[in-house]
């Protein structure tokens, strides 16, 4: 006995010692990890500062080269062949300046008086746009293209800004007459959008020359004298590009842009570049174009100081890392130590149950053995000793059954044969069958069991649930009453049975259903039994699908409840 329990408790000494090992071990590594991640955080705040100024570097080139390709892209345009013919997304406007004078649009000196800001009409002016509508209204469709034709040549040899409106409204209406014309053939179809779209462009640099006259012919004059590259000035809210005679040979071009679609260029270029360092948070204060020297500056690039938490690097793998480190041996640990208790609380029950099994068996076996040799001495009384005998046979074919019966249905071997079940006689015949048992124990047994409640299932594995139920109900109550309850509902039919024995205790409930489990230690337990009553009731209900469902306290009786679903 003394070896044995040193045997016992070596066991549990060699776990704690190897278990020691493993957390001074994370221990250490935990040390070593945290240090090596100090060093890290120093390395990479050196890393990050310089990433800081390479992005703001990048940053800037960026805004540089996109600027100069788009005034490249706008010089080509103006040296294109077609430069009157074409336009140029992000154009709105362009004069053309040689030696300080407009070039381009070209109008005479008269021309580009007026543009007052109330425009009288005059009579010839009206009469012009009635003829065009008079043709039309006659089917003349050739005679009105050939006017408005002549009208829009007129126009565009000779522009003007004394009637700017009226030009814009009565031309548009022609062209656009046309084009609307049913027949109009193909040919002419493409050549009139050309005209209507060079006299549209003709329109808007006659319309912003209107508008800013004085403040174009100053800055044509001025670019006259820069020896430098282009410049971007504001005026009146409208943006100009200045490209001085030395950037485009012989001529000064000052270009009325659209901010935002160039703003929407420049952005996109400068999120291209900036995309290596996304980890990196930052604005840029002010917009396109940037400055006087439109070069976008250091100052204007702002680096959000709540960045550093996005930012990548190895510190996070390596905390993760070491994270990972420290948590396997952990786990490691914890399910060593709950295998050695599973594998302890296995031992312990294979042992109740070994001796549990050698109880009930030798029991009987005792019995029969000795009623027997009492036959043989006295023959007279072989009767009443056969009874003895036949009951102690009884009981241990009902064990050996229960142990087969459990063994099959764990190793799926269990055949099942599945009919409609009247559960209420199943439940009438266990309480019968039972009932001497009970009342031997001063016990009663109180039936609630309404007629013809049916499920599905196989008889024999129901009748062993429901016998195995009351059995233990009667055995694990000294006074009082075991109750037997039937109940049919849409949900399902329930089977109860309620005791008033000394309870089960609320840690022991989830184990009670485990084979071979038995509260207690043999040495100590009122009752006996194999432990496996209700690991069958457990493995039963879930060949059937159904729930069981337990409500116990200790000194409070217990209540199995089975539901079966419909």
């Amino acid at each position: 006995m003394v070896s044995g329990t040193a045997s016992s408790l070596a066991v549990p000494l060699k776990l704690l010692l190897f278990l020691a090992g493993i957390l001074l071990a994370t221990a250490v590594l935990a040390i070593i990890g945290f240090r090596s991640i100090e060093k890290e955080k120093l390395l990479e705040e050196k890393r990050y500062e310089s990433a800081k100024e390479n992005l703001k570097a990048a940053i800037i080139e960026s805004s540089k080269k996109e600027t100069e390709m788009i005034v490249t892209e706008i010089e080509r345009y103006y040296l294109s062949e077609n430069f009157l013919q074409d336009s140029l997304a992000g154009v709105l406007s362009v004069f053309v300046f040689r030696d300080g004078v407009l070039d381009y649009p070209n109008m005479s000196e008269e021309a580009r008086k007026g543009g007052s800001e109330f425009y009288l009409l005059d009579y010839s002016d009206a009469l012009v746009l009635k003829r065009f509508l008079d043709l039309q209204q006659a089917g003349k469709f050739a005679e009105a293209k050939e006017y408005a034709l002549e009208m829009v040549n007129s126009f565009l040899q000779n522009p003007s800004i004394a009637s700017l409106d009226w030009d814009s409204y009565f031309l548009e209406k022609m062209l656009n007459d046309i084009l609307c014309d049913q027949n109009l053939s193909k040919e002419d179809g493409e050549e009139f959008k050309n005209i209507l779209s060079k006299t549209q462009r003709l329109l808007r640099n006659l319309n912003t020359y209107s508008l800013h006259r004085d403040f174009l012919l100053a800055l044509g004059n001025y670019a006259n004298y820069l020896n430098y590259g282009y410049s971007f000035i504001q005026h009146e809210g409208e943006f100009f590009l200045v490209i001085p005679p030395s950037v485009v040979a012989g001529s000064s071009i000052i270009v009325k842009i659209d901010r935002e679609f160039y703003l929407n260029k420049m952005n996109k270029a400068i999120s291209e570049t900036a995309r290596e360092w996304s980890y990196i948070h930052y604005s840029i204060s002010g917009e396109f174009p940037f400055g006087e020297a439109n070069i976008l500056s250091e100052e204007s690039i702002i680096i959000e100081e709540d960045s550093k938490t996005a930012k990548k690097d190895g510190t996070n793998f390596l905390l993760l890392t070491l994270v990972f480190s420290l948590i396997i041996p952990v786990i490691g640990v914890v399910v060593v130590y709950r295998g050695f208790s599973r594998e302890r609380q296995l031992r312990l029950m294979k042992d109740n149950f070994l001796s549990t099994i050698s109880h009930e068996l030798k029991t009987p076996l005792t019995s029969v053995k000795m009623y027997s040799d009492l036959i043989i001495r006295k023959p007279e009384k072989a009767v009443n000793y056969t009874g003895v005998i036949l009951k102690e046979t009884s009981r241990l074919e009902n064990l050996i059954d229960a142990i087969l019966n459990y063994t099959r249905m764990e190793s799926g071997k269990n055949t099942f044969r599945w009919e409609s079940i009247n559960l209420s006689e199943c439940a009438e015949k266990v309480c019968d069958s039972l009932e001497v048992i009970a009342n031997g124990k001063g016990l009663e047994i109180k039936r609630e069991i309404p007629e013809n409640c049916n499920i599905i299932g196989d008889y024999p594995s129901i009748y062993s649930l429901v016998q195995n139920l009351v059995d233990n109900a009667i055995k694990y109550t000294a006074e009082g009453y075991v109750s037997v309850k039937l109940q049919t509902e849409e949900q399902g039919t329930s089977l109860s049975v309620e005791d008033t024995g000394k309870g089960i205790p609320v840690d022991e409930q989830k184990n009670i259903f485990d084979g071979f489990y038995r509260i207690g230690d043999e040495s100590t337990r009122e009752t006996k039994g194999s432990g496996l009553g209700l690991a069958i009731v457990k493995r039963t209900a879930d060949i059937h699908k159904a729930s069981i469902i337990l409500k116990s306290a200790p000194g409070k009786g217990a209540i199995f409840t089975v539901v079966f679903k419909a």
